[in-house]
C-alpha cells in the first residue's frame, strides 16, 4: 500500500494486479488475491493509517485565475447560482 501511494499508478486495483501481482512475487510468494483483500479487512484501516499520517497543510496556497466558463452564453442572464457572489 505504501508504494502505491508512491507510484504513478491512479488505481489500486490495477497497480495490485499489473505491478504487485506480475513483479514483485519473489518478495511476496503467498500474495493473495485483489478481492480476497477487501474481503479480509485489511485495506480500509490500511487507508485510514495513511490518511491520519498524511502530511498537514503548511498554510501556502496557488490559485488558478484562469476563466472558468459555468454555463451557456445563453443562458447568462438566467444564471442563479452565484448569483451576488460571483
Amino acid at each position: 500500500m505504501i508504494t502505491f501511494h508512491q507510484s504513478r499508478y491512479q488505481n489500486f486495483k490495477i497497480y495490485y494486479i499489473h505491478f504487485v501481482c506480475r513483479d514483485l512475487t519473489n518478495e511476496f510468494p503467498e500474495l493473495i488475491s485483489y478481492m480476497r483483500m477487501f474481503m479480509q479487512g485489511i485495506l480500509v484501516p490500511l487507508c485510514s493509517y495513511l490518511t491520519h499520517r498524511q502530511a498537514r497543510p503548511i498554510g501556502i496556497a496557488f490559485v488558478d485565475s484562469s476563466k472558468l466558463q459555468v454555463c451557456y452564453n445563453l443562458r447568462i442572464l438566467r444564471h442563479q447560482v452565484f448569483k451576488g457572489t460571483a
